[in-house]
């Protein structure tokens, strides 16, 4: 739900006082921060609250982040890591496996320093649909984890060469041309995927059933590898204050946390709280396992995996020259925040 856009946190259109909000972010506690400066942040607006937008909108997370926190919406991964490159901010959270392998397969010294959630995506299709095989044209976003997924699915099921995929620019355009009857099916995140099922979608396949088969649609926090050499008490902080916002977005707590970012998202505070409840986003007791392997290392990580594969359906689609090998996709990988906030590093 991009955050990628998240998938599985799509773009949303909000209004221009919201779109104020968002610019600012400047965020509650800034008293309790001592030498700041401001720390921009790239991030995706839907039904989802992101957790950089509940450390943002939240003074007890928000104040132990030394930096003013400002964000700053992206339309879509792609877009967001270009914006990185070329200096607009050095974060960018909810970041998916393809535009992020892309980025650092062009060029972009950028590393995955947190796996924030795995899309809750599936593939809407029509009633004339009964089966994979009665496919003919799906809609997708165009470059994003959502793509990678969608094409591995159609692999696994033979049907690469027999389903038309449509590339959409934006999932709000594949959605109406879904519902306007130009396309049979859409594989898409969750906060669309709620709204056509009420449009009598019926979902043939689902992210987490794709995930299995080795295409996972992994949303990460994104830094500048300059940056988090230079601020590396910022990241850190980032680190740990983004793990705990989405262990409090699934506890008692979770409205209170949730009903501030809601602005930053551009939807009604009940539509956040509902949506960003049932996210799934990775659960802290799995996180290690994402950036690292058995033997300690990123490059054993299932992260590392998961790049591996991105970066060949990249190469197939033309977008990457070859696939990286382990040591060069492991470069962008650091695990080192998450490991000193597990050994007491988080304020």
């Amino acid at each position: 739900m991009l955050r990628e856009p998240l998938p599985g946190r799509p773009l949303v259109r909000i209004t221009a006082a919201a779109a104020g909000l968002a610019l600012a972010a400047a965020g509650c506690g800034t008293s309790a921060r001592g030498d700041t400066g401001t720390v921009k942040i790239g991030y995706f607006q839907g039904a989802v609250a992101g957790p950089e937008a509940i450390v943002a909108a939240n003074g007890d997370l928000a104040g132990k982040v030394p930096a003013k926190i400002r964000l700053q919406p992206i339309d879509s991964g792609v877009a967001g890591m270009a914006q990185l490159r070329a200096g607009a901010f050095p974060f960018v959270s909810g970041v998916g496996n393809p535009p992020f392998t892309g980025a650092f397969t062009s060029g972009t010294d950028v590393k995955a320093v947190y796996v924030e959630s795995i899309d809750a995506s599936g593939l809407a299709v029509n009633d004339k649909i009964k089966a994979p095989g009665d496919l003919r044209k799906v809609g997708v976003l165009v470059g994003s984890t959502l793509d990678f997924q969608l094409r591995g699915w159609l692999k696994s099921q033979g049907l690469t060469s027999k389903v038309q995929i449509a590339s959409f620019a934006s999932e709000a355009a594949e959605a109406a041309a879904w519902k306007a009857g130009k396309i049979d099916s859409v594989y898409i995140s969750r906060s669309f995927l709620l709204e056509l099922q009420k449009h009598k979608a019926r979902v043939l396949v689902g992210s987490a059933d794709i995930a299995k088969l080795g295409f996972a649609a992994v949303n990460m926090l994104a830094v500048s590898s300059a940056y988090a050499k230079q601020h590396a008490d910022v990241v850190q902080a980032l680190v740990c204050q983004i793990s705990k916002a989405e262990t409090l977005v699934k506890g008692p707590q979770a409205d209170k946390y949730i009903t501030p970012a809601s602005k930053f998202i551009g939807v009604a505070p009940a539509d956040a709280i509902a949506a960003t409840k049932s996210y799934p986003y990775i659960p802290a007791s799995e996180e290690t396992g994402w950036l690292k392997g058995p033997d300690g290392t990123s490059a054993s990580g299932r992260l590392a995996q998961n790049f591996k594969l991105t970066a060949d359906f990249l190469v197939t689609q033309g977008r990457a020259k070859s696939v990286p090998d382990t040591a060069e996709i492991a470069r962008h990988i650091d695990p080192a925040f998450w490991d000193k906030a597990q050994s007491g590093g988080c304020k």
